[in-house]
């Protein structure tokens, strides 16, 4: 019966030794996707503006590699970092130009003030949705569902100016990408994943926390474009 007990222990201590060993990881290369990103923005400064609408279809490209690759176990260890870093660079070399605006409007602040927000808010609520009981993943559908809803705002406004309704999206985006944070973490501690996984994960809280950071972005500025 004893060592029953301690077979059921060792099985339970090495589960849980796995699942930290994969959210180390996955931090880790979301800390490096920042750091990618970062480059991407530095160089996306001296982009000419017509890049932008071939950005946004590579980014959507990426977004749709990155599903499938996804779904394959081969494909994920294959592809899964070379999308991830790729990704990174893209959406740094789209956001650096939106960046340089806001400061040379002076709105500098707003930027640091919307980077530090979220980088709060991304440790606390990564913490708390890793270390509830709770399995949280009938929040899926229901977060699918706002995401669906902002990006058919995103791309009405592209043709259609939303005036002040921009500031209402962009506290409705910052409450959706907070709990997409929550439900993240949660789900890389109550489901069933593995190191292959890691790119994937560490792709998901980079959208996560880039989203919210623009969206707290709009909010520290008035809804600015």
């Amino acid at each position: 019966m004893d060592e029953i007990k301690q077979q059921g222990y060792v099985g339970v201590k090495k589960e849980v030794v796995s699942k930290q060993v994969i959210m180390q990881k996955t931090l880790n290369w979301f800390v490096i996707s920042l750091l990618v990103a970062t480059i991407g923005a530095a160089v996306g400064n001296s982009l000419d503006p017509s890049w932008f609408i071939p950005l946004v279809i590579l980014e959507f490209a990426l977004l749709i590699a990155a599903i499938v690759v996804r779904r394959s176990q081969t494909a994920n260890r294959k592809w899964g970092i070379p999308l991830l870093l790729s990704f990174a660079f893209v959406t740094g070399l789209m956001t650096g130009p939106i960046l340089t605006h806001f400061f040379s409007e002076g709105a500098g602040l707003a930027v640091l003030m919307a980077f530090v927000t979220a980088s709060a808010t991304f440790t606390i609520l990564g913490f708390i949705g890793a270390k509830i009981k709770t399995d949280l993943h009938f929040l899926g559908k229901a977060l699918f569902a706002a995401l669906i809803i902002l990006v058919l705002f995103a791309l009405f406004s592209l043709f259609v100016p939303l005036g002040a309704m921009t500031t209402i999206i962009a506290g409705f985006g910052t409450l959706v990408f907070s709990l997409y944070i929550l439900f993240d973490f949660n789900q890389i501690m109550k489901r069933d994943v593995t190191l292959d996984d890691v790119p994937m994960l560490a792709l998901s809280l980079y959208l996560d926390f880039l989203n919210l950071f623009l969206y707290l972005l709009q909010l520290f500025t008035g809804g600015r474009d």
